[in-house]
């Protein structure tokens, strides 16, 4: 037992120091259908830009954890289809979104939801720490799950956001409460990705050691299947239909902690991880030894009807995702 113990150890430490960044993509447009369709949910309220007045107890990458805001310093622009302009009901002008200081909802989410992924959770640390568990980038992005071992810290970095956000809110910050929500949803929806809660099979992982082929495979089924994500969102034929899905998901809001709720969800994408990873290979596998799958090869194996079960199964996971994530939004901000 020790030796598995030990052996265990070894795996996600390679896998976590080969990682060099850890995102299911479409983040922005993800997280923008849900909020904008949320029943009796004010998206479009205007909230007013405040500073950063808060104190956190978790370290963060200095250069990249901006505090100000990034529409109104120009640094960051609103880029969405039209479509989703339409079917969201809103209507603005991407020179004249900041109004008397104010940015609607929905901007906040869409611009914010992607910014952990700046560079913010790479932070220094020891050489013996990092050594042990890989770089925080990697560990805050995922919870990873080996038979009876969990390791890392996804699951905290929600939580860490969730409870900012609620302080915020409580102080009447509604422009933080959202902000830092925001950045909550992000790891939700990281630890959603079944990649970033069981990294391969066991056979896989143990052949990882040895193998340096299996751990550029594995590394490529991961980033596949972040990609996968963004065809679904912005490319694939069933761009309507998916989008749709995720529009149609009913808020669901568990009578749990927020602990607890942050688990079953790691459980839930922990179970859908053989049935899609299987998938994966089976469409991509050969591929897979030398890259990750680009949006031509999705748009290929698409049109040749070889991705309706990855489809279904992607469905599946978003459709659940949605519904917590509408029902994380509710009672975050129900309780202030």
């Amino acid at each position: 037992m020790k030796s598995y113990i030990i052996l265990i150890t070894i795996v996600m430490v390679l896998l976590v120091s080969s990682c060099i960044i850890l995102a299911w993509g479409g983040h922005d447009v993800f997280t923008f259908l849900v909020v904008t369709s949320i029943p009796e949910f004010d998206y479009q309220r205007l909230v007013e830009i405040r500073q950063y007045t808060y104190l956190e107890k978790r370290a963060y990458n200095g250069q990249r954890y901006v505090t100000e805001d990034l529409i109104l310093t120009d640094k960051a622009r609103i880029n969405i289809d039209e479509d989703l302009v339409r079917k969201s009901g809103i209507s603005f002008s991407p020179n004249q979104l900041v109004q008397d200081g104010r940015l609607p909802v929905w901007a906040v989410f869409l611009v914010y939801a992607c910014f952990p992924d700046n560079g913010m959770d790479f932070v220094e640390q020891s050489e013996i720490l990092r050594n042990l568990i890989g770089d925080t980038q990697a560990n805050r992005h995922a919870y990873l799950k080996v038979s009876f071992f969990e390791y890392f810290e996804g699951d905290k970095s929600f939580l860490h956001f969730v409870r900012m956000s609620r302080e915020a809110f409580k102080k009447g910050d509604e422009y933080w409460g959202y902000r830092f929500l925001a950045y909550a949803l992000h790891y939700l929806e990281d630890l959603m990705q079944p990649y970033h809660v069981r990294p391969g099979t066991v056979p896989e992982l143990i052949q990882y050691i040895f193998d340096p082929k299996i751990r550029k495979f594995l590394r490529n089924a991961h980033s596949t299947y972040d990609r996968y994500m963004t065809f679904l969102l912005n490319s694939s034929k069933y761009k309507e239909e998916f989008r749709q899905m995720i529009r149609d998901a009913k808020p669901l809001i568990l009578p749990v902690s927020d602990e607890q709720l942050i688990y079953e969800a790691i459980m839930y994408s922990y179970s859908m991880f053989f049935d899609i990873h299987a998938e994966v290979k089976r469409v991509f596998g050969q591929i897979l030894y030398e890259r990750k799958a680009s949006m031509e090869d999705f748009k290929r194996a698409e049109e040749k009807g070889e991705l309706g079960r990855l489809y279904e199964l992607t469905k599946k996971l978003a459709s659940v995702l949605a519904s917590l994530t509408k029902g994380v939004i509710l009672k975050t901000v129900s309780l202030n």
